[in-house]
């Protein structure tokens, strides 16, 4: 045999071994992808799974199984059928179910792309709706507080003075909406690359660059926190706590009060934290996944400990500023659920298959708002009555108490 035919032999080898480790591929992604999609509650893209996998089970499932009898290759494709039917079933009949009904959604709010959404005690609930303007509900309507100077943000937070923050993107700037006024203003911060930002009574932490700075706000000057080590990812700051997370985990109780250097879980020492803070002292701590979740819970005075989240993918934990044993999260898909103590046990509050990624929580009212990351369907924001619990007596925004909507 001559070299010419063993490089053809071979090459036709090499494509027919490469064929068919693409066609386990796809089908394998094919066969696990609509449930996946399902999983995370988004029904359009596994109806688009779905439908790809039918194609594959009738137009190439055979082939990749030529190797069996001819009797388990028509098996396997009837199996294969009928799991991506059940499938688009599934999908399409979370595509036409309406939202749960314990969440009343607020008018027009489903022309927003990401929104993120806040209560203040001046202009009751208010929502960045992702295009860069800001909007007050009062009550059946939405009342316009104007576009902050720098637009979109990647970060909007409502000071205790009722004052709104965003943190536009890619400018070094920060714009504030002045309670008393109504009107916008920019100023600057540290130059780099922005990560988180969180507001105070007195005080705005920011991180840039990986590294920790204060603003003053009655001095309007700016620090560098210098005790923090190591880089700085995201922030929490509300109840008399603040909380960095980053390479180390660090704790501060009080605004005068020492950062305090806390051991960060060795096992997840890779993993992105997301931080949020509650009154007497809680901590939170959250790493999420479309198949999993990580939480990490401090109660006052105590480092922090796993506790098991209510599921497979947290996006967002707003906790109580009287009471952080109280606390409420938002999920990619598997809904809202609320705790009185501190994450120990859950209790489901619905809205299934909305990807949310903002919430609000009215705790004197007892009300809580959830905006949806959607792009496609279940767009908008909703709201309903907290059922766990008592409400507390932190929130002053007004409302329409017997609806559940702000």
């Amino acid at each position: 045999m001559s070299v010419s035919d063993l490089l053809a032999r071979g090459a036709r080898v090499f494509y027919r071994v490469f064929m068919y480790v693409q066609l386990v591929f796809i089908g394998v992604f094919v066969l696990v992808g609509p449930w996946w999609a399902l999983r995370g509650g988004l029904a359009g893209a596994a109806l688009l799974c779905a439908a790809l996998g039918v194609l594959f089970d009738t137009r190439a499932l055979a082939e990749l199984l030529e190797w069996a009898p001819a009797w388990l290759q028509r098996a396997a494709v009837r199996v294969a059928v009928a799991s991506h039917g059940v499938a688009a079933g599934w999908a399409l009949l979370l595509i036409v179910w309406p939202i749960d009904r314990a969440w009343a959604p607020l008018a027009d709010s489903e022309n927003w792309s990401d929104p993120i959404v806040r209560f203040s005690q001046v202009d009751g609930f208010v929502v960045h709706d992702g295009g860069g303007g800001v909007w007050a509900w009062s009550g059946d309507d939405w009342r316009d507080l104007g576009v902050p100077p720098g637009g979109r943000a990647w970060e909007f937070h409502v000071a205790p003075d009722g004052a709104l923050w965003t943190a536009p993107q890619g400018t070094a700037r920060l714009d504030r909406r002045d309670p008393a006024t109504g009107r916008w203003h920019s100023l600057g911060r540290p130059a780099g690359e922005f990560k988180a930002l969180a507001v105070g009574a007195d005080e705005l932490l920011v991180t840039v660059g990986g590294a920790l700075h204060r603003l003053d706000l009655a001095r309007g000057t700016w620090s560098k926190e210098q005790a923090l080590t190591g880089r700085v990812e995201s922030l929490a700051l509300g109840g008399g706590t603040a909380v960095a997370l980053g390479a180390s985990w660090w704790s501060r109780e009080g605004q005068g009060g020492e950062w305090v250097d806390l051991t960060r879980p060795a096992k997840d020492s890779l993993d992105y934290y997301y931080a949020a803070v509650g009154g007497r002292g809680w901590r939170y701590a959250w790493h999420s996944g479309l198949w999993s979740s990580d939480l990490q819970v401090a109660a006052p005075g105590r480092s922090f400990e796993r506790r098991t989240p209510p599921a497979p993918d947290v996006r967002v934990i707003v906790a109580d500023p009287d009471d952080g044993a109280r606390v409420v999260a938002g999920s990619w898909g598997q809904g809202v659920w609320g705790s009185d103590d501190g994450g120990a046990t859950w209790t489901a509050l619905g809205l299934e298959r909305v990807q949310v990624r903002s919430l609000a929580v009215d705790w004197r009212r007892g009300v809580v708002c959830a905006a949806s990351s959607n792009t496609i369907w279940d767009r908008g924001v909703f709201c309903r009555n907290v059922p766990h619990g008592q409400p507390s007596g932190s929130s002053a925004s007004e409302g329409d108490e017997s609806r559940g909507t702000p």
